[in-house]
């Protein structure tokens, strides 16, 4: 439970120094998940 609340802590404050609202944070979340997928099929193919 440490590390979740640690990490959740983390990310907000993050979002905050950024000025980022949620919305922007999916996307980011989003675009990276979908480079890091297609770098993992590059990789294996």
């Amino acid at each position: 439970m440490k590390l979740l609340k640690w990490h959740s802590n983390m990310v907000e404050r993050m979002r905050l120094a950024l000025g980022w609202s949620q919305y922007t944070l999916y996307w980011v979340s989003f675009i990276k998940g979908v480079a890091v997928t297609c770098l993992v099929i590059w990789l294996m193919c």
